[in-house]
């Protein structure tokens, strides 16, 4: 006789200790899965970030290259060379001095010599002698040059040789101003004689 079928069941009771571990389980399972996910999240945009930066670093600016001139048009011809203008510069003529020509002074042919006439050519020491020129003893010969006219008359005495004391000098051509003389003769004329000399000797009158 065939036994009967007995459901056997095991009756198990869940206690309230076992029921708060199974949380505790769940709940860390969820806090692992979202750290996780947070980290996995984080180290992708870092690696990003870190790509992209090294990206930057790494590419350099694109320097654009200028286009190539164009060819040479050798159809076209090139424009002519115009030389530069030839500046002349003018020289000033050069001042030419002009030509003296001088003559010889053509002195006449004399047929006589100026003569001496009317008083005697001599200067009385006694008239002319300045009482300095005696003080001081002032003695000498005055050479004179001075022009003897066609009339006779002198003209323009000067001292062609001092005595070496003005004082007798100036007497000297004072005294020969009124002297006359008979004119020098040059084809059967009266004619003047320049540069016409006389010594006049002053000796201190006694």
């Amino acid at each position: 006789m065939d036994q009967p079928l007995h459901d056997v069941r095991t009756n198990v009771r869940h206690t309230p200790n076992s029921r708060r571990a199974f949380a505790f389980v769940i709940v860390g399972i969820i806090h692992a899965g979202l750290i996780y996910a947070l980290a996995v999240g984080l180290a992708t945009g870092v690696i990003q970030k870190g790509v992209e930066e090294i990206k930057v670093a790494v590419e350099h600016p694109k320097i654009e290259k200028a286009p190539p001139p164009p060819p040479p048009d050798l159809a076209k011809p090139p424009p002519p060379v115009v030389p530069p203008p030839e500046i002349v510069i003018q020289q000033p003529a050069p001042v030419t001095q002009p030509t003296i020509v001088t003559k010889p002074i053509e002195h006449p042919v004399l047929s006589s010599s100026p003569v001496g006439i009317g008083r005697p050519h001599y200067c009385s020491p006694q008239k002319y002698y300045t009482d300095s020129a005696v003080r001081l003893k002032e003695q000498g010969t005055t050479t004179l040059s001075f022009t003897v006219t066609a009339a006779g008359d002198v003209e323009n005495a000067t001292v062609a040789k001092s005595s070496g004391f003005p004082d007798l000098d100036q007497a000297a051509i004072q005294c020969a101003s009124g002297w006359r003389y008979k004119a020098a003769i040059s084809n059967g004329q009266s004619v003047a004689v320049s540069n016409y000399q006389a010594n006049i000797q002053w000796t201190l009158p006694r």
